[in-house]
């Protein structure tokens, strides 16, 4: 598409969904190189998808919105995002967007100085919603880029050579990341989330500009859940996802040939595993190009047509107000279904977090609606999972809800142990953060790229073990790594050790760990079933 040479001085509702819809096209596209910039070596960087994911549900929910009210759609757009933010960085994207809606209220239109003072806005709504801001994140970005907004309106400057100048100083500001925080300089990458605001600028940028997206294929994670990558006006045919493997996959292929198919088409994966998703009427013509490239795992087909009809039937009464207990009710969040097992065995609504996708702040408001209690413990189990809880308690009108923030799935089980559902939720609160705090957490994978994190050098596909996400080890083996990772642990008296086995485990291996630990420790050891993806094996120390 030829570059749009004509002067953008104002914008409304429909130009606001357009250009949304862009950027939310161009994080998506770059989603696998926004993930790749994780700074821990380990194949769970998910930044780039979680930013994606968000502004899908923003723009979703903008389009929901209806007419050109530049008002309406913005806080469509704000809404949606809130609901949809996955991890820290998705709800910290997703405050931008509160922020900048808030500046956009009740205004039909809005000229330069107006969208850049609302940059300015949302820049400082991702501030406050952080507890303790760092610089050299997606922080600073924003706040760069709303600086050179202001400047550049301010200078009489139109809609479209504002963004490039905004865009054009988040740039700088990424690539200064790694001098303000040294464990990005240490791993030799510049800030995931603050580069996944830069795409998401450029995409506003190329809108206005007419300049086409990036050709750079889309990269999500083979076990993403895509269902919140439909496209709303796709109501025909059949949604259509097929995972299949093989030796040498040729991705590009596979993609040519199911281009002309359908809509909504995702090839994502690599050559020797990959997840197609598309909206089709011929279903099975996506089944034979699957087998003919290699050996079909999983298909997942849903008449579209069918569902939609469904949900466009009379809506069924809302059910009755739950009627709630007295005392304290727990929801966790699992990733693995042994994890998830085992929080379910302890009485807690678990939030399931499958791979690298961290949960929706909707997912977890709908998880506390669940329970039955008058008051609610959210264990987040994930530093990244933190903000969208807190994000999603302050959304609970019905009950008292509190988050304790359990930094992994052990410390979360420790916390589950300790609730007492007929205690008070202070008293809880008090009791769960201590048990947590006892537990120490070993992670053991292999690194998938060189690195030197927290001091440690790593090569890749070396071992690599951290306690409680701090890398202290690598080397050629786990057991060698369990012996120095003993050694980092906080002097004391240890009572328990209990080894999770991931689904890359093997159990006979985890019986040599143990053997380990309890010749280091003098603990009791079990091994249980964890299923985790990414993570061979996770031990608890308590």
């Amino acid at each position: 598409m030829p570059a749009n040479t004509e002067k953008v001085t104002s914008i409304d509702g429909s130009d606001l969904l357009a250009a949304l819809e862009a950027a939310a096209q161009s994080v998506d596209h770059h989603a696998g190189a926004i993930n790749a910039l994780n700074v821990f070596p380990v194949p769970d960087g998910d930044t780039g998808t979680n930013m994606a994911l968000t502004l899908r549900s923003a723009s979703d929910g903008a389009r929901s919105a209806g007419g050109s009210s530049l008002a309406d759609v913005s806080a469509a757009m704000a809404r949606g995002a809130l609901m949809g933010a996955r991890g820290n960085s998705g709800v910290i994207l997703a405050q931008l967007l509160r922020g900048v809606a808030r500046a956009l209220d009740g205004k039909p239109s809005a000229d330069a100085r107006t969208l850049a003072a609302a940059f300015r806005v949302g820049a400082d709504a991702a501030y406050t919603a952080v507890a303790k801001p760092v610089e050299g994140t997606i922080l600073t970005v924003a706040r760069a880029a709303a600086e050179a907004a202001e400047a550049a309106a301010a200078e009489g400057q139109d809609v479209a050579a504002m963004l490039a100048r905004s865009h054009s100083a988040a740039r700088d500001a990424v690539a200064a990341t790694p001098e303000q925080l040294p464990l990005l300089k240490r791993a030799g990458v510049v800030d995931s989330g603050g580069e996944g605001y830069r795409v998401f600028l450029e995409g506003l940028l190329r809108h206005f500009t007419g300049e086409a997206p990036s050709p750079q294929p889309i990269e999500i994670d083979v076990h993403a859940d895509l269902s919140s990558l439909h496209d709303e006006n796709d109501t025909y045919g059949y949604c259509t996802e097929v995972l299949f493997q093989g030796a040498s996959i040729d991705v590009e292929r596979v993609r040519n040939a199911l281009d002309a198919v359908g809509t909504s088409l995702l090839v994502v994966g690599d050559a020797t595993l990959l997840k197609v998703h598309i909206h089709t009427l011929q279903p099975g013509r996506v089944l034979d190009v699957a087998v003919e490239h290699g050996e079909i795992v999983q298909v997942k087909v849903d008449n579209i047509q069918l569902q939609r009809q469904r949900f466009a039937a009379d809506t069924p009464p809302e059910p009755p107000r739950m009627e709630l207990e007295p005392g304290t009710g727990m929801v966790a969040v699992a990733c693995g279904a042994g994890f998830r097992d085992i929080f379910q065995s302890l009485g807690a609504t678990v939030v399931d977090a499958p791979g690298t996708m961290n949960p929706s702040i909707e997912q977890i408001v709908e998880a506390i609606k669940r329970t039955r209690r008058e008051h609610v413990v959210v264990l987040s189990n994930d530093p990244n999972v933190v903000l969208a809880s807190e994000a999603a308690a302050r959304l609970i009108d019905d009950r008292t809800v509190a988050v304790v923030p359990t930094r992994n799935m052990p410390q979360g089980i420790a916390a589950a142990l300790a609730l007492n559902p007929e205690a008070e939720l202070d008293d809880n609160i008090l009791s769960l953060t201590r048990a947590a705090a006892a537990c120490h957490a070993i992670a053991l994978t292999h690194a998938v790229r060189d690195a030197t994190v927290d001091e440690v050098a790593i090569g890749s596909g070396q071992a690599l073990a951290f306690l409680d996400g701090r890398a202290v080890a690598a080397g050629d083996g786990f057991s060698d790594l369990i012996s120095r990772a003993i050694g980092s642990l906080p002097s004391g008296s240890y009572e328990i050790a209990t080894i999770y086995v991931g689904s890359k485990g093997v159990e006979m291996e985890a019986a040599t760990f143990a053997d380990c630990l309890s010749q280091h420790l003098s603990v009791t050891v079990e091994i249980a079933t964890g299923g985790q993806p990414h993570y061979e094996y996770i031990i608890s120390v308590e």
